[in-house]
């Protein structure tokens, strides 16, 4: 009779478990993070003072995952150390002595063993048994099954050796070799019937050896496909989850991740205008108003993904800071230049207005190339208004100051720029 391969009616069912799931979201979502900084970072994103914090973090982080893994695993191990000693093959043994269930002993034929590379106490190695057990009631089956035996009592499993196997009630098709069987079964493994030397199983139990972690691995309880391909979606989900989260937290919540991931297609394909995109010059002018208030700015500029502002320290006299705004992050850092700023080429936020810029953008796209802008802002210039020739105090210059918007380009041939009169709009150079 050839032999079916089939596992067992009841063979253990993968389960959910929380405490796996929690634990592995908990990972991807960390990993994914760690990318996304990496990406925030190289991109200019993520402001160089979180660097040490993020370093120091995703350490403490390693550590945690780490520890957490190797608790698991030493609890997840003692059930084979418990083996080792007798534990899951006394609770086996104890449960077919007594009379308790006299046809739990079986006879069994060694088809092949082999080492499975664990000792314990350098005394006890485990090895993996192919046997051919001969139930009382029922046809023959061939099971796999992990025991703990010492080099001394290995010449009693060699192969084709009858030997007493008992059954695990609890589990069934399975079970353990009875090293040291009462007399009368001894008697039995020594002289089998005859047709057991050559028959053949009818189904066959696959091993379920021992997990990464330790304790059985359920080879018989695969995923489902469905679940799968659940797993596989809910792993790439905590990996975006976490990937996207440093762009949350740095550039202003969820707003900017949502724009981030709709604008994901044009920054793939080069065609992403940034801040240049008309909806998103308004919101970054408009997050440059509130930041400035009612500071003194010497510069004001746009660029496809920051501000920068070049405005007056809050704390400090006659000093100025230059200030980059990605999103709703600010990073601010004393302007070197400052003693040369005079106070008469500032102006505020109440001098300028949108309507400015979008003017100014539109006119200079139409002279322009739109993948070479570079800039777009506003500062304050003086032009000379009249020159009035007096006898007596001689020459007087009167200079005139008003607020310019300027656009500029850069190309492999150089910069270029064009400047308007932010008050009528007038292009000026």
């Amino acid at each position: 009779m050839l032999m079916q391969s089939k596992s067992s009616p009841t063979s253990p069912k993968a389960r959910f478990n929380p405490s796996r799931f929690i634990f592995l979201a908990a990972l991807w979502i960390t990993i994914g993070a760690f990318c996304g900084f990496i990406v925030a970072g190289a991109n200019g994103v993520a402001p160089d003072s979180w660097i040490p914090f993020v370093v120091i973090g995703f350490i403490a982080a390693s550590f945690l995952f780490s520890g957490v893994f190797v608790a698991n695993m030493l609890r997840n191990l003692k059930p084979v150390l418990e083996s080792a000693q007798g534990g899951i093959a006394k609770r086996i043994l104890e449960s077919a002595k007594g009379g308790i269930s006299p046809g739990r002993r079986v006879l069994a034929r060694v088809g092949k063993l082999q080492e499975a590379g664990l000792t314990v106490s350098n005394f006890n190695h485990l090895f993996i048994f192919t046997l051919t057990v001969f139930p009382e009631h029922g046809d023959p089956y061939e099971t796999v099954t992990r025991q703990f035996i010492t080099m001394g009592e290995l010449p009693n499993f060699y192969t084709g050796r009858f030997v007493v196997f008992v059954e695990d009630a609890e589990n069934p098709g399975y079970g353990l070799i009875d090293k040291d069987p009462p007399e009368d079964w001894q008697q039995k493994a020594a002289e089998p019937p005859g047709t057991y030397k050559t028959q053949k199983a009818e189904k066959s139990y696959p091993d379920k050896g021992t997990g990464l972690l330790g304790g059985e691995r359920h080879l018989s309880a695969r995923m489902s496909p469905a679940r799968l391909t659940a797993n596989l979606i809910a792993t790439l989900v905590f990996l975006v989850l976490g990937f996207l989260a440093p762009f949350a937290l740095v550039t202003g919540g969820i707003e900017t991740v949502t724009t981030f991931v709709q604008d994901l297609p044009k920054t793939l394909t080069g065609r992403d205008e940034g801040n240049f995109d008309k909806e998103k010059l308004r919101k970054a002018y408009d997050r440059a108003a509130a930041y400035a208030s009612n500071r003194q700015i010497n510069s004001m500029n746009i660029y496809k993904g920051y501000v920068k502002l070049t405005i007056e320290n809050p704390v400090r006299k006659n000093a100025y800071d230059d200030v980059v705004m990605r999103g709703a992050v600010v990073d601010s850092r004393p302007d070197g230049a400052s003693a040369s700023i005079k106070p008469e080429e500032t102006f505020r936020i109440s001098d300028t207005n949108f309507a400015m810029l979008e003017h100014a953008l539109s006119d200079a796209l139409m002279h322009g190339d739109k993948n070479q802008l570079f800039y777009i802002g506003f500062r304050n210039r003086s032009a000379i208004s009249t020159i009035r020739v007096n006898s007596t105090s001689g020459i007087t210059i009167d200079e005139k100051k008003f607020m310019v918007v300027t656009v500029g380009f850069n190309s492999d041939y150089g910069s270029t720029s064009r400047t308007y009169d932010a008050a009528t709009g007038q292009f000026l150079n």
